[in-house]
């Protein structure tokens, strides 16, 4: 499951900025071709995040709850970096 999520979001996102080039290349003053490229770059930004969620929620689905809280924990130190480098 976890492999799926990083190779559908490495497709997406490769298709994505692909798009977002080739449109740009062809509309260099294009605001729609400049945020799909934006959000090729969020959607690989997100996948290691992603994973963090998936990984965490089989712990949960496996009843393993040392391995939940540690991953649960990861995330939450993902998520408070997050939010510390936005308020900045």
């Amino acid at each position: 499951m976890i492999e799926r999520v990083f190779v559908s979001s490495g497709y997406l996102s490769t298709a994505l900025m692909a798009y977002g080039v080739a449109a740009l290349w062809l509309h260099p003053d294009s605001l729609w071709a400049a945020a799909v490229v934006y959000l090729a770059l969020v959607v690989l930004m997100l996948t290691p995040v992603t994973r963090v969620v998936v990984a965490c929620a089989r712990y949960v689905r496996a009843g393993d709850r040392l391995s939940a809280m540690l991953t649960a924990g990861i995330l939450g130190v993902i998520v408070l970096s997050g939010w510390v480098a936005w308020n900045r």
